[in-house]
């Protein structure tokens, strides 16, 4: 199939402010790593997603936010099966020269959400929707629409961990980018732009004075969670930076469990 540009990892919105491929210039996609740093993201993440894929006995693994395939590799080395793929063009490119420099053998595919196909990919043990990825989709339905295109990759009880930034904190006014698991390179400072029930900015500046925004819907946990049950997966759980026991207004990001 051939590669998918497309307005957002699911359906294009009708404001060029959700433009997903836009905002993932190949300027900013270059200095993605800069701003991640593998090895201090490596770290604070430790084995926690391969921990609990192993205790849902999930081998086979879809990355359908791959980025530039930090945990595509992460996972590779741990002994995953990783197929990786990505809605936007630059980015895949990134995780393709990554891999490639790393020697690590993970097909890389460029699909929107919605041209996921179980007959071209396969069925997975397990679907990784990681980067607070789904956030850049706007409308209620469409994410909906992208969890259950998402369902559809996973095998029978296969196990979906999608992630999100911690709006439930941020829109109260408690923000904050500890560095200690996402955002962990020191060149760059993460602040607010605009902020409402309707949209997040980040803005992201670099020390040599190169500025990036990234706008995004605040999804908060709980909406979430809902959205997940009416895809069709049950929910046992979640995790606030990687932890099973945390308060919901001190953590960055938030990590849902979903089994098909």
């Amino acid at each position: 199939m051939p590669p998918v540009i497309a307005l957002s990892p699911v359906e294009a919105s009708s404001s060029a402010d959700h433009d997903y491929a836009r905002q993932y210039a190949e300027d900013f996609v270059a200095r993605w790593d800069e701003l991640i740093d593998w090895e201090k993201r490596a770290a604070g993440e430790g084995a926690f997603f391969s921990d609990l894929l192993r205790q849902a006995r999930a081998w086979r693994v879809l990355d359908v936010a791959t980025g530039s395939g930090f945990h595509a590799a992460q996972l590779h080395k741990a002994g995953f099966d990783v197929t990786a793929s990505d809605g936007s063009p630059t980015m895949v490119d990134r995780a393709r020269c990554n891999l490639d420099r790393l020697g690590i053998g993970v097909p890389v595919h460029c699909h929107d959400w919605q041209a996921l196909d179980p007959r071209v990919l396969g069925t997975f043990d397990a679907v990784l929707c990681l980067g607070s990825s789904l956030c850049h989709v706007f409308d209620r339905q469409a994410r909906i629409a992208a969890l259950e295109r998402f369902r559809r990759m996973l095998k029978p009880g296969g196990l979906l961990l999608v992630d999100q930034r911690n709006f439930e904190a941020i829109l109260a006014g408690r923000f904050s980018s500890s560095g200690r698991y996402y955002y962990c390179g020191k060149t760059a400072r993460v602040t607010l732009g605009e902020l409402d029930e309707s949209r997040c900015e980040f803005v992201y500046d670099f020390a040599d004075g190169a500025q990036y925004r990234l706008r995004v819907f605040p999804i908060r946990p709980r909406q979430l969670q809902e959205e997940l049950r009416e895809a069709g997966f049950h929910t046992p759980g979640s995790f606030g930076d990687f932890k099973p026991v945390y308060d919901v207004m001190s953590v960055d990001f938030i990590v849902h469990q979903g089994h098909a």
